[in-house]
């Protein structure tokens, strides 16, 4: 391994006594910091102000009211960059863990929309490096 932190002794080179890959590891890593991102304040906040009575809420994009089931709390600006992927663990906490007026509640079906369009330009750039690699 090339780089500053090679011949660091705390350097990781295995994960969990090298039973888990370095995929496996960030998959486990990013699983726990969204469960934690469940419980964080300003995505309740988001949708405590979304609500229009009880158990409605009023969707962002289609204004559409919908039951409780049906909201999702979306992050207006995505975890993960659709165009970039994913860059560092501190970006990735700092856009997880974002205050109250980064969070819009959407129904389900505009909330599947959105993560449809996001999928499609990862897929899109994912191709794109792989016939372009940098």
């Amino acid at each position: 391994m090339v780089g500053e932190y090679a011949d660091s002794p705390h350097h990781r080179m295995t994960y969990n006594d090298g039973k888990w890959s370095k995929a496996r590891f960030r998959s486990f890593i990013t699983s726990a910091l969204r469960r934690a991102s469940s419980r964080w304040g300003p995505k309740y906040g988001a949708k405590k102000a979304a609500r229009v009575g009880r158990n409605q809420y009023k969707c962002a994009a289609c204004a559409s009211i919908v039951p409780n089931k049906e909201a999702k709390v979306d992050h207006i600006v995505p975890v993960v960059d659709p165009v970039r992927g994913f860059v560092s663990w501190d970006e990735f906490i700092q856009r997880l863990f974002v205050e109250r007026d980064g969070y819009q509640i959407l129904c389900q079906a505009c909330h599947a929309v959105k993560s449809g369009q996001e999928r499609e330009i990862r897929k899109a750039n994912r191709k794109a490096l792989c016939v372009n690699p940098p």
